[in-house]
């Protein structure tokens, strides 16, 4: 007898390949012409742009740069100076499993830059970088669904629904958002740009159909050098965003991890309409989605004959059973030494470094810099490290599969000799569990079996976990038969009750 096990497939997108790793590079940059000898860095942050993600046969390459914004004291005493650099970022890894057709997801995110004087017209710029890169490919999952073939009508089959939760699909889309800024009211006017910092928030996701509407903002933080009086002054922009996605398939309950990236950002003085000067700002941007979704699905799991010998095999194949994001708010102080006691605050500035989970908390460390002025007018810097820290535990059976960490706020006051900055950030761990999903691969008949040697009725006290399908299968019956003569409601527990179980040949 040929038998055949029955199968439909499950689109899914499977992860071949995955990088999470620290990188660093450094260049070497001069001062211009047009500038004064520096004599020690202020300030130095960075904003990552990716370029180009590019999977190929077996392996994977990620290029970007990091634009740095720096701030630096001259020699002859003026004011503060500005400088800006690129740091070119690129990783070529060999992943197996990669293909053309490969789904790629990609972050870069800059957790440090270091400016250091080599001499007074040329510095050495360090950049470490904390690079992300996943890849899937298309794929289906085969799942049992019954028997068919000779001899197929004696055989007694269990098919019992499943839930687990795939990666259903991998998608991005570049736009562009622009707008145009005017400063705060109380704030000096705008002369030169000198410095400045860009943000992706991500924010809420929703699916429409096959699509998704993805939320998020960008925000832009400023130091500019007052018109007229040339004093150095603060400012922070937002704008927020929405986007259509296309999903590429409908998504039932989707959970939707979002890794925008900018791509390219423009920025520059304008002058508004009323004849104010403000800042026109263009940020182009891609958001890569990855999307999971729950699935439910009915699967062939078990399988047995009263009148036939069967050998059967079966198949395993670990799946995520769920996944879950929550977020918590986090904050640190941190006492930061400026030689002096400072007369005014002009920014503060946090930056994230790489956050984990351990212990029953979220923990992310940042690196904080405070631009202050002294009495005398003379620009300083403070610069430390603080710990955000706050409790959370993943659920039973998860596991965490990732943290994130952005910024919120970051304030500082004056103290006796320096500062004392305080941080809030906004930590985001993804969790998740796993399951085991055990099918029915093969079942081949070896034999004939003569159910007749049994008693035609057997007597047997249900115990605990007895299920009639267990019990069917143990005394050569089937489920229905066995509910029908005991008059038994199939979803009621057997446990302690006696029941009659009949012979079946079948």
């Amino acid at each position: 007898m040929d038998l055949t096990v029955t199968r439909s497939g499950l689109e899914r997108c499977r992860r071949v390949f995955s990088y999470s790793m620290p990188v660093e590079e450094a260049v070497e940059t001069v001062v211009p012409d047009t500038l004064p000898d520096a004599e020690r860095i202020l300030c130095a942050t960075g904003t990552a742009v990716i370029k180009s993600k590019e999977p190929r046969a077996g392996a994977v390459g990620v290029t970007g740069a990091v634009a740095v914004s720096l701030l630096y004291s001259p020699e002859d005493g003026r004011e503060a100076c500005a400088l800006s650099a690129t740091v070119p970022l690129s990783v070529e890894l060999d992943a197996p499993g990669v293909t053309e057709a490969s789904l790629c997801a990609a972050s870069i995110t800059v957790s440090g830059v270091e400016a250091r004087l080599l001499n007074p017209r040329k510095l050495l710029i360090r950049c470490v970088t904390d690079v992300s890169l996943c890849c899937w490919e298309r794929s289906e999952l085969s799942l049992a669904t019954g028997i068919e073939g000779e001899g197929a009508e004696r055989i007694q089959t269990l098919t019992q629904p499943v839930t687990f939760c795939p990666t259903a699909a991998v998608t991005e889309k570049s736009f562009a958002v622009t707008d145009e800024y005017q400063l705060q009211p109380g704030l000096l006017p705008l002369g030169d740009i000198l410095w400045r910092r860009t943000e992706l928030c991500p924010g809420s996701v929703r699916s429409v159909g096959e699509r998704l509407v993805v939320n998020g903002s960008v925000r832009l933080g400023l130091i500019y050098a007052a018109e007229g009086s040339g004093e150095l002054c603060s400012a922070n922009f937002e704008t927020e965003y929405s986007q259509m996605i296309d999903a590429g398939r409908e998504l039932s309950s989707p959970d939707v991890a979002v890794y925008p990236m900018l791509t390219a950002e423009y920025i520059e003085p304008v002058t508004l309409a009323g004849g104010d000067r403000g800042i026109s700002a263009e940020f182009h941007i891609v958001s890569q989605c990855v999307c999971a979704d729950t699935v439910r699905a009915d699967c062939l799991t078990d399988c047995y004959s009263n009148s036939l010998e069967l050998e059967t095999e079966w198949s395993e194949t670990a799946l995520t059973a769920s996944r879950r994001r929550s977020a918590v708010t986090a904050s640190g102080t941190v006492q930061l030494a400026a030689g002096a006691t400072p007369a005014n605050i002009i920014r503060c500035v946090a930056v994230p470094l790489r956050a984990e989970y351990a212990d029953g908390a979220l923990r992310c460390q940042c690196a904080v810099t405070v631009l202050c002025a002294l009495g005398g007018g003379e620009i300083v810097s403070a610069s430390g490290r603080v710990s955000c820290e706050a409790a959370w535990e993943p659920g039973e059976g998860e596991t965490v599969t990732g943290v994130r960490a952005l910024c919120q706020n970051c304030t500082a006051n004056i103290t006796q000799g320096g500062v004392e900055a305080r941080v809030q950030c906004e930590l985001e761990a993804s969790a998740a569990s796993g399951t085991v999903l055990r099918q029915l691969d093969s079942v081949a008949v070896t034999g004939e079996t003569d159910c007749h040697d049994r008693p035609s009725v057997t007597v047997i006290r249900a115990a605990e976990g007895d299920t009639l399908w267990s019990l069917a299968k143990l005394c050569g019956s089937t489920p229905a038969l066995i509910s029908a003569l005991n008059g038994l409601d199939p979803s009621a527990p057997l446990a302690g009750k006696i029941l009659l179980i009949p012979r079946s040949c079948r």
